[in-house]
């Protein structure tokens, strides 16, 4: 199989992390350490895509502010509205993708 030939969907080993945007930073963090994660999937009430929280979110807009990550909403520091590729992408799109938005 040719990369070029590669979708997105057959490059994810596993099904993504997905908490609400209701969840607390510290809720979302302890989930994220038990499964060794390090990003989730953020979801609004009618279960569509909110945004995203990353380790570097809680770093940076939790710990470095010294806010509670129990009394912190995760809708309060995710990344909302994140750029996204659809599973049926190719590999090398998304790439691409994550190379122009400096994503890691």
């Amino acid at each position: 199989v040719k990369m070029a030939d590669t979708t997105v969907l057959k490059l994810r080993p596993k099904a993504p992390m997905i908490c609400h945007s209701s969840d607390t930073v510290l809720g979302v963090s302890q989930m994220l350490a038990s499964k060794r994660g390090d990003a989730a999937i953020i979801t609004d009430s009618s279960g569509g895509l909110a945004g995203i929280i990353t380790d570097t979110d809680v770093t940076r807009r939790v710990v470095a502010k010294e806010l509670l990550p129990s009394c912190t909403r995760v809708s309060d520091v995710m990344t909302a509205n994140p750029t996204c590729v659809s599973s049926s992408d190719s590999a090398t799109d998304a790439l691409v993708t994550m190379v122009e938005n400096r994503f890691r």
